[in-house]
């Protein structure tokens, strides 16, 4: 190992080791794609050998149903200056439980996403923003700032996305008040929801809840866009049929950590 990567990684691993986490094998434990975690059975947290915090959590139980998967992600502690990236980190020193282990959504994973846009898309929902990965994407794609509607419910991460973009709107908010939401921003009839949430994780009436909430906003026939870290979607498919919900796979990211799969649902 160079010498300069050892010194960074040993100064994690200090940092790491006041923060309750032992050292690991690379690839040792896995992201469970929680959100306010309850551990019934206590957590393990490790740090591999490429420098990666990575958490493995057993048993345990819902609290934050409507917080971000991205929210929820931790960041290498080597990359302090990219100021997304360090309040990811703070964020996991705080409440490990609530931020599981794994990277922010990379360049394929967002151009994935932004790919399953209707070509006429002008207004967009975007839940559990996390650090703005994709409200980048989206404003760059060409989404007009006041054409965009932001929820994300972790409030660091809140505050940092109204810094990042002042001329969108960005709420502070649960997913599953969505359509109240919508309503105070004069935001109905949406062409698009992007979504970031961790449906994986939420009970089944959560996930219903969400959707409803998500398909009175959009207007007839538009997608709600989702990526999850399965070859399979994360909403069962007895709830998209009482729903009246399709889905198509709308692509794969593959060279994402982990690989992602996105999935596009719509409404007739």
């Amino acid at each position: 190992m160079p010498a300069a990567r050892a010194t960074g990684l040993t100064r994690f691993q200090s940092l790491a080791g006041r923060s309750g986490v032992v050292p690991g094998r690379a690839g040792e434990a896995t992201g469970s794609g929680s959100f306010g975690l309850r551990s019934g059975t206590g957590s393990r947290r490790s740090v591999g050998s490429d420098g990666h915090l990575r958490v493995m959590m057993r048993g345990h139980m819902a609290d934050e149903t409507c917080m971000s998967e991205q929210s929820r992600r931790t960041v290498m502690a080597a990359q302090p200056q990219v100021p997304g990236a360090w309040t990811f980190f703070r964020q996991w020193l705080r409440n490990p439980r609530a931020m599981a282990a794994l990277s922010p959504s990379g360049r394929q994973l967002t151009r994935a996403m932004i790919a399953q846009l209707p070509a006429d898309a002008r207004r967009v929902v975007e839940l559990g923003a996390g650090t703005g990965v994709f409200t980048r994407a989206l404003l760059a794609h060409g989404i007009r700032a006041r054409d965009l509607l932001v929820v994300e419910l972790n409030e660091e991460l809140h505050g940092l996305l109204q810094a990042q973009f002042p001329d969108a709107r960005v709420v502070h908010g649960n997913a599953c008040d969505l359509v109240a939401i919508a309503a105070r921003a004069g935001f109905e009839n949406a062409d698009a929801a992007i979504s970031g949430l961790g449906f994986l994780a939420m009970p089944r009436e959560v996930q219903k809840g969400i959707l409803s909430a998500v398909f009175s906003v959009l207007g007839p026939g538009r997608p709600l866009i989702q990526f999850t870290y399965g070859p399979f979607g994360p909403i069962p498919r007895d709830l998209l049929d009482e729903l009246g919900l399709s889905v198509r796979r709308g692509g794969i990211a593959p060279l994402n950590l982990p690989p992602a799969f996105v999935f596009v649902y719509t409404r007739d």
